[in-house]
């Protein structure tokens, strides 16, 4: 009973301590005509001034502790109530803005990812513009398997590893801070998984063709990307200038050709017009032309590291998978850095399954409003890819790989 007291003593000193701010809060509200607030806020102030002084009386008669408990219970309610309806309208916003981003994160880092596409690797399976649900809970009560589509922090970024608060930054949330000199994250990748631990798998060309073999056996391969890439020029941002009032802009805001300025290979269907390609919206005007280089990548040719065509990178193993480690590959051979130039990929890196597009837009935007911006009108009838909206990766593609 004494600890009850005392326990119950100091929450009510807290209260009596904050009751002259309950008080000005509730006569301003009287002030300004809010009628229903100030009854409200009265009636509270009433019933802790009265309860807390029937608490004591209690603890003087040496009333049964369970009623005793019953009343304080009431007693912490109401001082709780009149406690959040009385903080300043700022304060209530910015509680509630740091309890939903705290709940975000640890949805998005536990649960769930929402994750943009911003390349065509995985191309026709995933294109670029793809918004994707990623299921982290997936290999927490499984195990990941063969064609997987995983989705995993590019395995060749480099942290800022002197800076703890700027590694958890960049590792957690992401978001570039150029003011700060801080860089933006590691970009989220999207790759299928062809090798799990204890597998072996080799590369080779046979007949000109690259080809697999996993655990000794000719791999079948349908999702591999059967149409040639074309070279394009591609804009983002739509902002003519780097900063304002010599504040620097994010990259995103900034009009520029993507990926550096040396533009982006799509897949194209060669059996169809520019004006009906079913992948992605392009012009003639886009596809760029440089005397001596190559416009177009053909399908299933061998890819190289070096210009002299001497260090084919199809061509590996045979090398046994080891614990912990992943080989993937992009569906878009001829547009994947993948396993074959940075080895396997560590299970640390990955963040869940590829679960299914939830919507998509034909743009290399990282956010969709810029695009909406951009076209007003035909963002609804030629950059909205209605048909991928919740598709699932595969769909209609039967693969015969053992999943075992």
């Amino acid at each position: 009973m004494n600890r009850l007291k005392r326990v119950f003593e100091r929450f009510y000193l807290r209260f009596m301590a904050k009751k002259p701010h309950f008080e000005k809060r509730i006569e301003k509200w009287k002030s300004r005509g809010k009628t229903t607030w100030h009854e409200r806020g009265s009636d509270l102030l009433e019933s802790l001034e009265k309860g807390g002084q029937e608490i004591k009386e209690m603890f003087s008669r040496s009333v049964d502790q369970g009623t005793i408990k019953a009343k304080i219970k009431i007693f912490k309610k109401n001082y709780k109530q009149l406690n959040e309806s009385t903080k300043p309208s700022i304060q209530q916003w910015v509680e509630a803005l740091v309890i939903a981003g705290l709940v975000a994160l640890v949805l998005r880092h536990f649960i769930f990812g929402l994750y943009h596409v911003p390349t065509g690797s995985a191309e026709p399976t995933i294109l670029v513009g793809d918004r994707v649900w990623g299921n982290k809970m997936a290999y927490v009560f499984g195990k990941v398997k063969r064609n997987d589509h995983v989705i995993f922090d590019n395995p060749e970024y480099r942290y800022e590893e002197s800076n703890k608060l700027v590694y958890w930054w960049q590792k957690y949330i992401g978001l570039p801070i150029p003011l700060l000199g801080i860089k933006a994250g590691p970009i989220n990748m999207v790759k299928r998984v062809i090798a799990v631990p204890g597998d072996v798998i080799e590369g080779r060309v046979e007949d000109g063709k690259p080809v697999i073999y996993l655990n000794g056996k000719l791999l079948n391969q349908p999702y591999v990307n059967k149409h040639p890439l074309i070279w394009l020029k591609k804009e983002t941002g739509f902002l003519p200038f780097d900063f304002i009032d010599n504040i620097p802009l994010l990259n995103f805001f900034k009009k520029r050709v993507v990926h550096g300025g040396i533009g982006v290979w799509y897949t194209y269907d060669t059996s169809k017009s520019f004006e009906d390609q079913p992948y992605y919206k392009m012009e003639k005007s886009e596809v760029i032309q440089i005397p001596g280089y190559p416009f177009l990548r053909k399908p299933y040719t061998p890819s190289y590291r070096d210009a002299d065509k001497t260090d084919c990178a199809d061509v590996f193993g045979p090398i046994r998978v080891p614990e912990g480690k992943y080989w993937i590959m992009g569906d878009s051979r001829k547009n994947s850095h993948d396993s074959r130039w940075f080895g396997f990929l560590d299970k640390k890196l990955v963040h869940g399954r590829l679960s299914f597009i939830i919507y998509s837009i034909d743009s290399q935007e990282p956010l969709w409003l810029f695009e909406l911006i951009k076209h007003p009108i035909d963002f609804w009838t030629k950059y909205l890819r209605w048909d991928r909206f919740f598709k699932k990766p595969d769909s209609g593609i039967a693969t015969r790989a053992d999943n075992g």
